[in-house]
């Protein structure tokens, strides 16, 4: 029985979610079915060129990508060595991983990730159907022919819109906030709206309610968890061995593999995939599979 419900406010291209990813994997695998984990993607870049005028999405996605480098230094996260292009909207992304939704938690877990990594790792946007389809190919489980026929359901538009209206609906803790911190989460202005920063947490049990918004760390999520639901204190992951969540999870950061494992060591597996950052390391398959798409551009 879930103890608490947690509503993440989020983007697939949003690099500080990206960086908070090995906390929030962390904290699924600490909890449990004690919670109940919902995600609303919030898009967080409509239409690139409108957004960034000043910025054509090719010639400048450097720039883009040194501000993801000024990210990676306070989170140690990966950072793709070269940005092909800018995403041009995250709506086909997130489109797709509502989409994997339809097909089980698992499935949109391993879904969002690839969809992470093409931007952040492999420095490829999944901005169209053609590129989704190339990113997700040989998701373990997946039937992709259904995604992409998802992708424009009124099912997930419904969905999607339903998650757009939710993020331009911010909690009052957040509008306005002031904290000292390399991304506090304050609200954010859109034109005439203010919309949730990503990624931001809402965990509600019985005890009452916590808005996580921005970068936090660990002890602050663990604290705002067993703040609403008191019966959560004390508990402890089980001490993942590295090869097991190589298996598991086919894609783990340095900080997933300290989070999850205890350690900094990967699996002797492990196929180690060069960053301008730090390494991310690949289950064999997986790296077989991501292989196949470099091969494809």
């Amino acid at each position: 029985m879930n103890s608490i419900e947690v509503i993440e406010f989020t983007d697939p291209g949003c690099v500080w979610s990206w960086s908070s990813e090995p906390k929030l994997r962390r904290l699924r695998h600490q909890y449990g079915d004690k919670v109940s984990w919902r995600r609303v993607f919030g898009i967080q870049v409509d239409d690139v060129r409108s957004s960034f005028p000043d910025r054509d999405p090719v010639d400048g996605a450097e720039e883009w990508r040194g501000d993801w480098l000024a990210v990676a230094a306070h989170s140690d996260t990966p950072i793709t060595q070269r940005l092909e292009w800018m995403h041009s909207s995250t709506w086909p992304a997130s489109r797709a991983a509502k989409a994997a939704e339809l097909q089980g938690d698992a499935i949109a877990e391993a879904v969002l990730r690839r969809l992470r990594e093409a931007v952040f790792v492999d420095g490829r946007p999944a901005d169209d159907a053609d590129r989704i389809a190339a990113a997700l190919t040989g998701v373990p489980g997946l039937d992709l022919e259904r995604l992409l026929d998802d992708l424009d359901s009124t099912a997930v538009a419904t969905a999607l819109g339903t998650d757009f209206d939710l993020t331009r609906d911010p909690h009052p803790d957040v509008v306005g906030l002031k904290e000292d911190g390399p991304h506090p989460g304050a609200a954010k202005a859109e034109g005439p709206v203010l919309r949730y920063a990503f990624p931001t947490l809402i965990v509600t049990g019985p005890e009452g309610e916590r808005v996580m918004p921005g970068w936090r760390s660990l002890a602050q999520y663990e604290a705002a968890f067993e703040a609403v639901a008191p019966e959560l204190r004390g508990t402890t992951p089980e001490v993942l061995d590295p090869a097991d969540a190589l298996a598991r999870y086919r894609s783990l950061s340095g900080e997933d593999l300290r989070l999850l494992t205890c350690t900094d060591e990967p699996p002797s597996e492990a196929i180690g995939v060069a960053t301008a950052t730090t390494p991310l390391w690949l289950h064999p398959v997986e790296a077989e599979s991501r292989a196949a798409i470099a091969a494809g551009f």
